[in-house]
């Protein structure tokens, strides 16, 4: 049997210790809990006050120790964690500062280093943790950044596939028929990241390259055709003569289309760059759909040009006929009638083996239908070349019929049921009391009931518009004049207005102003007729496919049926090279149309020019505005109106926004009283192309569909052109009139205007007012390397040369900023200082010499 240990008899000594550093650990942790009076507030204040943590930690390492000791525990591993515990708490004193030991600390530390010097405390913890854990020096933080850096690492993945992923679910809508770019969205994971990247980076440059390839079979070889119609067109047509002459201008004006046909075939040529990125294929497929619709409309536009050289070569044969027969060919040419057939050369011979006597009974029959022509050679008269005359409706087409009125009745009952039923289920007691129709809307007449607000009306616009069945409604809230609310509903058939009902119309053959407008068709029937003169200039604006373009030929052709080209001159401005030009070689141009963005600032800066002169003019006689000049010097000095006609602002705004919008200020603000008109037309209705001032000075606006309520209060101040319906549906409004007019503006087509201009081309007259004012309009043009013409009369040419002197060197960019003037104004007058001597030749991008002193440019401006 194993003998039993002993006992260990108890050491009385150290529970006497263990009871000896316990009341010593309660001695320190009393005054803490307990008011201990004055010795307890020396203890907190000078012990726990100076020290901070470590002095917090040793009543608890004291009764740790005492445990210890009753227990017979080993003290040497209690010892070696409570005195690296207290390191620590050392070491982190001055980030914990709870007594002046560790304020003092951090202090210093923030003194010597900033913020930076607390990384040491850190530091300095690290190493005693290390040490407590058994590790290496700086373990604990190389691990710590370790993670940090795993971390971020991973984030930074997972940002990455998510991106990526988003990317694969576009490029999967983009390309439907790749399926496996869906899967490949759903399944991604970051170890695939890099794989995926590089093969999703080949499938962009393949389909980049596609996407190339399918741009470059856009192009249709018209080149060869368009080549063979311009040398076709190259040279003049021989000969003299009325009907000659009208050749010529025609082919002209198609040799000019031909050419500007020929640039634009240029440009559409170049072949585009498709980036390999998301961007880039879906910018590339943008440009496929916008490359298709030009080659479509070139493709069009040649073979109108061809149809229309292969109409012009059928007159060839009448330049050699009869002088009766080439008259009743331009009769034909210029109405677009069937031409004559010209008698054959089988006639003449049998004559003369015929008795005298018989040839008198063949000649006498001829002259009888001579009479029956009396009337079309009466209407012909205008359009020889002798002589000016106004243009006759009958070079319009007629108008159309009118539809029955029974169905139209029915329809407009139909819908007025519709309409009070609406309103009855959204509980709003209003009756139709009435209706008109115009050509491309009906407005039915609402009668609110006694306290009803307008404003119910007004919130239930798609409702309306949904049980109607059509895309938009419009509520005029009151009608001026009434006291209705006004709902105008899109017709399901819209009626065609032509310009030929306005023309003939009472309002247009009576309109006494001075330059007459046909702006359109009212929704009462009635025609608007506006006088420019008074408006006094006109803005128009619009969206693509609004109508805008026939507006401004509608406006043109009003003019051009009320003025000969004695009284009314025109400057046309058309950026886009083919709606302004079949007006080219008309006698009331006074230059021909300016299709060249970067030479319209010139011609309408001439225009002020020209303005200016005007005004130096009326001063010389005492008249106030170009009528009491005109009625003073009388016809042979006189002055006609001027309009000039903007197709595409946007366009010279960006080509030369300051020198366009300085010009066309000065023109609205001032060119009124010399008989000088602006028409400005513009698709981008946007707050930098239509800025205030320019808004301010014309107050006239003519707006069309827009799409959005923000563009139609950029132009109308006001909204209601994002409801209309397009293709000549517009708002006009004008000072004096309380809310805008919604009009249908009257549709002339091309052939008309082709018509119409060939009439007037075949005029010609004594061109007085172009010998005297035509070089006014034209941009100022320079040999490249060539010195340009001085402008003395330009205000700021001396201002020019005393900044150059007074610099000591002559630099384009310095007059630039020191003028505050666009780039093409500082080179034009950096060009004429050097035609005077001021300055030498251009050395590159070093400055130009300066030749004279100070002293010296007194004898150049006095």
């Amino acid at each position: 049997m194993a003998k039993r240990k002993p006992a260990v008899k108890p050491d009385r000594d150290l529970e006497a210790h263990a009871a000896l550093i316990g009341a010593v650990g309660f001695f320190l942790l009393a005054p803490l809990f307990l008011p201990t009076a004055l010795f307890g507030t020396f203890l907190r204040e000078n012990f726990y006050g100076f020290l901070g943590l470590p002095a917090y930690l040793l009543p608890p390492s004291l009764f740790l120790i005492s445990y210890a000791l009753l227990r017979h525990r080993p003290l040497k591993p209690l010892l070696r964690h409570l005195l690296l515990a207290h390191l620590l708490a050392l070491t982190l004193t001055p980030l914990l500062p709870l007594g002046s030991l560790g304020l003092g600390l951090r202090r210093a530390l923030e003194a010597q280093a900033g913020v930076l010097g607390l990384l040491l405390p850190l530091l300095l913890a690290s190493l005693v943790l290390d040490l407590w854990l058994n590790k290496r020096p700086f373990h604990l933080l190389l691990t710590l950044f370790r993670l940090g850096v795993e971390g971020v690492r991973r984030v930074r993945y997972a940002l990455k596939t998510l991106l990526l992923r988003a990317r694969i679910h576009q490029l999967g809508r983009l390309y439907p028929e790749h399926t496996a770019l869906k899967a490949l969205a759903k399944t991604l994971s970051p170890e695939e990241l890099p794989e995926v990247e590089k093969a999703l980076k080949a499938f962009l440059e393949e389909r980049a390259r596609e996407l190339e390839k399918r741009l470059a079979e856009e192009a249709r070889p018209l080149e060869p055709r368009l080549q063979a119609l311009l040398q076709a067109l190259k040279n003049p047509i021989p000969g003299e003569g009325p009907l000659r002459d009208a050749l010529e201008e025609r082919r002209a004006a198609l040799h000019l289309e031909a050419q500007a046909l020929m640039a634009r075939l240029k440009r559409l040529q170049d072949p585009p760059k498709v980036t390999p990125s998301l961007r880039g294929l879906l910018k590339g497929r943008r440009l496929l759909e916008e490359r298709r619709a030009l080659w479509e409309e070139a493709a069009g536009l040649l073979q109108d040009l061809e149809a229309r050289q292969g109409e012009l070569a059928r007159f060839f044969s009448y330049l050699e006929a009869s002088p009766q027969v080439a008259k009743e060919a331009l009769r034909a040419l210029l109405t677009g009638s069937e031409p004559p057939i010209i008698p054959k050369a089988e006639a003449p011979p049998p004559e003369p083996e015929a008795p005298e006597p018989f040839d008198l009974d063949l000649v006498f029959p001829e002259p009888e239908p001579r009479p029956k022509e009396a009337k079309p050679r009466r209407q012909e008269a205008p359009a020889t070349v002798a002589s000016l005359a106004l243009p006759t409706p009958d070079l319009l087409d007629p108008s159309e019929p009118k539809a029955k009125s029974r169905a139209l009745e029915e329809e407009a009952e139909r819908m007025r049921q519709a309409i009070a039923e609406t309103l009855r289920q959204f509980g709003v007691q209003a009756e139709v009391v009435g209706y008109a129709r115009g050509p491309s809307v009906t407005r039915y007449e609402l009668l609110p009931a006694p306290g009803e607000k307008i404003s119910r009306i007004q919130s239930l616009q798609n409702d309306l518009a949904r049980a109607l069945a059509v895309g938009a409604v419009r509520i005029e809230a009151p009608i001026p004049g009434k006291n209705t609310v006004g709902l105008e509903v899109p017709n399901p058939k819209r009626e065609l207005v032509r310009f030929s009902e306005a023309v003939l119309s009472p309002a247009f053959q009576n309109a006494k102003g001075l330059l007459p407008l046909v702006l359109g068709k009212s929704i009462e029937g009635e025609i608007w007729v506006r006088d420019l003169a008074k408006m006094p200039h006109l803005l128009i604006a619009g969206s693509t496919g609004s109508g805008k373009s026939v507006a401004i030929n509608t406006l043109i052709t009003s003019l051009l049926f009320k003025h000969l080209p004695t009284s009314l001159r025109l400057l046309l401005i058309d950026p886009k090279m083919v709606e302004l030009t079949p007006y080219e070689g008309i006698p009331h141009l006074v230059r021909p149309v300016v299709t060249a963005p970067e030479e319209a600032a010139g011609v309408l800066q001439g225009a002020v020019a020209h303005m200016e002169r005007r005004y130096r003019l009326m001063s010389q006689v005492g008249a106030r505005n170009l009528e009491q000049y005109n009625a003073k010097v009388g016809p042979e000095e006189a002055l006609p109106y001027l309009v000039i006609v903007v197709d595409e602002l946007a366009d010279l705004m960006m080509t030369a926004p300051k020198e366009v919008e300085s010009a066309i200020l000065r023109l609205a603000q001032m060119a009124r009283a010399t008989g000088m008109h602006l028409v400005l037309a513009t698709q981008r209705p946007s707050v930098d192309i239509l800025t205030s001032l320019i808004k301010v000075n014309i107050p006239a606006r003519l707006a069309f569909a827009v799409s959005s309520g923000f563009d139609s209060r950029t132009i109308l101040d006001t909204q209601g052109a994002e409801k209309l319906i397009g293709q000549g549906d517009a708002l006009f409004h004008q000072p004096g009139l309380p809310k805008p007019v919604r009009l249908q503006v009257p549709y002339i087509s091309e052939e008309e205007v082709a018509r119409l201009a060939g009439f007037l081309r075949a005029q010609s007259y004594e061109d007085r007012f172009a010998e005297a004012y035509a070089a006014d309009f034209e941009p100022p043009k320079a040999p490249e390397g060539a010195v340009g013409e001085v402008d003395f009369s330009d205000p700021l040419l001396k201002k020019a040369a005393e900044i150059v002197v007074e610099e000591g060197y002559g630099s384009v960019s310095r007059l630039q900023r020191r003028l505050s003037v666009g780039h093409a104004r500082a080179g034009k007058l950096m060009d004429a200082l050097e035609a005077m001597g001021i300055v030498g030749p251009a050395r590159g991008s070093k400055p130009r010499e300066v030749l004279i002193t100070k002293e010296e440019l007194k004898d150049f401006f006095g």
